[in-house]
């Protein structure tokens, strides 16, 4: 599942509905290029040496992304205003990728914050 969130929801209160969930939130900045959006990925999930920097590989890497406690995952893409202004189409790819893998995963959420 995919939440969107905007610069005036309640971004805070929604994170702290998620961990009272139980859920293990983990918060990605969304960065303002390619280069950026998947070093954000790779650095906040620490991600595996494999982990190549392309689209194809953050899929591979979000579709084995674990826990060791096996909770549900929340990936909480913030600060995606500056991407999808700037660079509309790495903001959709990354979008379509982040929504492919959730609704493949029954233990792993996305929340897209656009503030």
């Amino acid at each position: 599942m995919t939440t969107f969130l905007g610069r005036h929801d309640e971004v805070d209160d929604h994170i702290i509905t998620l961990v009272a969930q139980g859920a293990d939130v983990r918060v990605v900045r969304a960065g303002t290029d390619k280069r950026t959006v998947l070093s954000g990925f790779a650095e906040a999930l620490d991600l595996p040496g494999w982990f190549g920097h392309n689209w194809d590989a953050l899929v591979d890497a979000l579709r084995e992304l674990s826990n060791d406690d096996a909770r549900r995952i929340e990936l909480v893409w913030d600060h995606a205003h500056e991407l999808r202004e700037t660079a509309p189409e790495i903001f959709a790819l990354a979008v379509d990728i982040l929504e492919q893998v959730a609704d493949e995963r029954d233990d792993l959420g996305v929340t897209i914050i656009d503030r």
